[in-house]
């Protein structure tokens, strides 16, 4: 086979000069790359595992740190010193009077009242299908309180309770007619003098507020009457009792001590000055009350019967045999009807029918016409259709629920009727009342005579987004409105000007305001002048995002707030209720999410204390929990549900026939706040009562330092006579100093006149 061979070729061997040198970074930084890459599909599924194991070891590394975190917080102490009620095992609603005395159950069947510091039964109202969902008290009098109650079906009711015992005063939407009004929200002012409720008519829809003025002074002399004709009937009563009361009595009076008994085991041994001071009362409440206990039995629930003959027992639907004045309407408000376009035929007819605009209203009278808006729509959905996807959905008609929210207001230079008249001095004379979804709130007067209830506001506050809450003070001088984009509007209504406008936080809906007690601030030296020119008021905050913040109102508006809790990391912890204690304005009573109940410095934001239920049950809704001070915050009663752990076990189909009375799966407790050890500086803590109103006078300004200058009388002898004696010391170095003046002055050589031409001559030349 021929082999072809090319000719002069020289093959040269490789040089070493030729050979590049080595290159530094001719190496694998990564171990991971030594391996030949792997092809598809491993490679893909080599990805996907690597990705798998890199977001699990994110989340446990996540979960590690919150771990760490959570176990580094310092945990206020836990008291687990809860007391079971046994008689009160179906409370569906709970209120304290006010003043501390006593404490208002609502009941499956009636309304129950039972004495704050001896956890002892007064009286109690029954009637059938009646559970109390919503209860408010009221001090009406000298130990006469007003309550005002909602039932599940919609049903509102008013009582006195006086003397030991419960009066129904009105059904407030009793109708005659077939077509019944509905009661979703009933409220009353804070002595009695007006309330507020929120009907809904059952056939059309139809929401709407009605105002109305309560008879106060007349109820309490209807009451007294009442107790005069009571009193000589329960003379022979007592004294035909005998031994039965007695024995009852030694009953009852067994069960509370074995329930006091609990208490002081389970609170710590320092407690016991509060419990003679508490058995002390207890021995005067008795001798005050003991005709009124006398007779009094208990059905089978447990609960004790009425003894006097005022209470409705038997059938409640007949007419009591009492009667009272009947409550009088002032006021119809209904809910702002959406902004539609102007009907008028003609522009001269519109500008008829609108206002001057010299008055700011609500805008439902303009000039824009169906044309105009419908014009508007189909511009905007022109340049914004391709965005209008991405909007939140609305929510339908059926599920937006339109609710007022009012407040019962003193008189103020904003809304002056009723400002000069003496008698209406600390009475309400406007509400303020705004609507859910709405931006304008609006101020009726309560004086006028006129014969239409319905009537136009007399002030309208517009602001630029929705209302989210409101609160006004004690003595109804400041009004707080928290607005939907994180901003709180601060109003003085009896000087008429805004106090500021607070920035809290973009884009974070504002979910609770509440004024707190001026005691808690620092007190400041009172100088001069004499009289007080300001309150130092705080405002607590509390948006969307569990962030709260505190505010001094008196600082101005440059001030920013302070952070005193900041976000939550969980959901869980995020506090759905701030109610401060009644004699202690310093605590906060938190309830959070998880069940968990706090009471926590308002000033500091600090945690000090954490009240625990037993193992079986826990805290009954903790977004709307049932709870109550008693005794000016002494105690605390709680409402707390069982936890169903065991399974139920089955029974026969006969035993499911019989009537079996249903097992109570709820429970009342008991906190004694006062034998926590955490708590005892800020009782023994001395406070002031501090005014929210500082508006001083001209004769109060007068009359202070008048008393000012009379007060300093007395030390004017003994300060001429300091000044005379310095007056002596003075004269004495006026004198030395002009002897001093002219040794010097007689010291001085006068010049001759040939030195003075000598020297003048040295000089010129």
């Amino acid at each position: 086979m021929p082999v072809y061979l090319r000719k002069n070729v020289v093959y040269t061997p490789p040089s070493i000069e030729n050979v590049s040198d080595e290159d530094e970074d001719d190496y694998i930084q990564d171990p991971e790359q030594i391996r030949d890459v792997l092809p598809q599909p491993y490679r893909m599924i080599n990805k996907v595992i690597n990705g798998v194991l890199d977001d699990v070891w994110e989340d446990v590394s996540q979960k590690e740190k919150a771990r760490f975190a959570d176990q580094s917080k310092i945990r206020p102490p836990k008291y687990d010193c809860a007391v079971e009620i046994q008689n009160q095992t179906q409370a569906t609603s709970l209120a304290d009077s006010g003043d501390g005395r006593y404490i208002f159950i609502g009941l499956p069947n009636g309304l129950s009242v039972m004495d704050a510091s001896t956890q002892k039964p007064v009286t109690i109202w029954e009637e059938d299908n009646m559970e109390i969902v919503n209860i408010r008290s009221h001090v009406m009098g000298v130990q006469t309180y007003l309550i005002v109650t909602l039932d599940d079906m919609g049903t509102g009711r008013l009582f006195a309770f006086a003397f030991d015992c419960l009066f129904l005063l009105k059904v407030l939407n009793e109708q005659d007619s077939g077509v019944k009004n509905l009661v979703s929200k009933c409220e009353s002012s804070n002595e009695g003098d007006y309330m507020g409720l929120m009907l809904e008519n059952t056939s059309t829809k139809e929401t709407w507020l009605e105002i109305h003025k309560l008879p106060r002074d007349a109820w309490l002399r209807e009451l007294e009457a009442i107790q005069a004709q009571i009193a000589p009937k329960q003379n022979p009563q007592e004294e035909s009792s005998g031994e039965a009361q007695n024995t009852e009595s030694h009953g009852t009076e067994g069960e509370t001590t074995q329930l006091s008994k609990q208490v002081h085991e389970k609170s710590r041994s320092s407690s016991a000055s509060s419990g003679k001071s508490s058995a002390s009362s207890d021995r005067q409440r008795k001798k005050k009350r003991s005709g009124s206990r006398k007779g009094r039995g208990k059905d089978r629930s447990g609960s004790p019967k009425p003894s006097t003959p005022p209470l409705m027992t038997g059938n409640p639907g007949d007419k009591a045999s009492y009667k009272f004045t009947a409550p009088n309407m002032v006021l119809k408000v209904k809910p702002p009807t959406p902004l539609a376009a102007n009907t008028s035929s003609s522009i001269y007819s519109a500008c008829q029918k609108i206002d001057s605009g010299e008055v700011i209203g609500t805008g439902q009278s303009h000039l824009l016409t169906a044309n105009h808006l419908e014009g508007r729509d189909t511009m905007f959905d022109h340049l914004h259709g391709n965005l209008l996807k991405y909007l939140p959905k609305d929510k339908t008609e059926a599920e937006i629920v339109i609710a007022p929210t009012f407040h019962f207001l003193g008189a103020g230079r904003m809304v002056p009727q009723g400002l000069e008249l003496p008698s209406q001095a600390g009475l309400p004379t406007t509400v303020a009342v705004w609507w859910t979804g709405g931006s304008h709130v609006m101020h009726y007067s309560l004086l006028k005579t006129a014969k239409d209830f319905e009537h136009k506001p007399d002030v309208v506050w517009p602001f630029s987004c929705r209302i989210r809450c409101t609160t006004v003070s004690s003595c109804t001088v400041l009004l707080a409105v928290g607005l939907e984009d994180g901003t709180v509007v601060l109003w003085d209504r009896y000087l008429g000007i805004n106090k500021g406008v607070i920035r809290i936080c973009q884009d974070v809906p504002i979910e609770r305001l509440k004024f707190l007690d001026p005691s808690i601030s620092q007190p400041t030296s009172q100088g001069y002048p004499p009289y007080r020119k300001k309150s130092d008021i705080c405002l607590l905050i509390q948006g969307r995002n569990g962030a709260e913040y505190i505010y001094n109102t008196e600082d101005g508006p440059q001030t920013r707030p302070i952070c005193l809790t900041g976000v939550p990391d969980k959901d869980e912890e995020k506090e759905t209720i701030l109610d401060t204690m009644p004699d202690v304005p310093e605590l906060l009573l938190v309830a959070q999410q998880n069940g968990s109940l706090l009471l926590k410095d308002v000033v500091t934001g600090s945690n000090l204390c954490q009240m625990t239920l037993p193992s079986t049950h826990q805290l009954t809704n903790p977004w709307e929990p049932v709870l109550a001070f008693g005794s000016g915050g002494q105690l605390l009663y709680v409402k707390g549900t069982k936890i169903d752990t065991e399974e139920v076990s089955e029974v026969d189909e006969e035993t499911e026939m019989e009537e079996t009375p249903p097992v109570s799966m709820s429970s009342l407790f008991i906190f004694q706040l006062r034998s926590f050890p955490s708590l005892d500086p800020y009782w023994k803590r001395e406070r002031e009562a501090v005014s929210y109103l500082v508006h001083t006078t001209l004769e109060q300004r007068l009359d202070a330092l008048m008393k000012e200058r009379l007060a300093q009388q007395g030390l004017r002898k003994t300060r001429m006579q300091t000044r005379w004696g310095m007056l002596r010391q003075e004269l004495d170095l006026i004198q030395q100093s002009r002897d001093v003046s002219k040794r010097r002055a007689l010291s001085r050589v006068p010049l001759s006149a040939s030195t003075y031409k000598s020297s003048t001559s040295i000089l010129l030349i």
